[in-house]
């Protein structure tokens, strides 16, 4: 599939398969992939962990995303989005390049999203969560909010996911 000049973000909770599904777009559509879980152990293996860590890490990744956008690449930003001003953020990026914006949401049950934690350990960085016991500490700090993006249950096969993402992204240029 060819696709327009798009910015893709990833979005869900830890383990419910977000950099599976990142990476499955970003390598049939020969895009760019910008992780922050990648980006974020860079900076503390450099600067060591501070507080500011994960705000350096969406700067970084904003940085990069606004240079692919320069140069008329479509990419994939694989985050959590836990935050709504990221999303703000990231929505703002593509408006300011006048590129559409496809929020990949992704779900599983809590479950398989337990199973996957667990096995996860060591995987990306040393910052992932790898215990249903801590994820439970974090999962407040998840703003609930509407990204009007594709929900996709990550159960699922990949090529099943990949092709409802296929789809949402043919909707979204049937708007513009």
């Amino acid at each position: 599939m060819q696709i327009a000049n798009t910015l893709i973000v990833m979005r869900g909770y830890p383990g419910t398969g977000k950099s599976t599904i990142a990476r499955a777009i970003a390598k049939t559509l020969h895009i760019p992939l910008i992780d922050r879980d990648v980006i974020r152990q860079v900076i503390v293996n450099i600067l060591g962990n501070h507080a500011e860590v994960g705000h350096l890490a969406y700067e970084m990744i904003f940085a990069l995303a606004r240079e692919q956008l320069k140069l008329g690449l479509s990419l994939v930003i694989d985050t959590p989005l836990t935050y709504y001003r990221t999303y703000e953020q990231a929505r703002q990026l593509a408006a300011s390049f006048h590129v559409p914006m496809l929020v990949v949401h992704c779900q599983c049950s809590p479950q398989l999203q337990k199973h996957r934690l667990e096995s996860r350990k060591g995987t990306v960085s040393e910052f992932q969560i790898t215990s249903w016991e801590e994820w439970k500490q974090w999962e407040p700090r998840f703003e609930e909010f509407d990204d009007g993006g594709c929900v996709i249950d990550t159960a699922n096969q990949i090529e099943d996911s990949l092709t409802n993402i296929f789809q949402a992204l043919r909707n979204l240029y049937a708007k513009e």
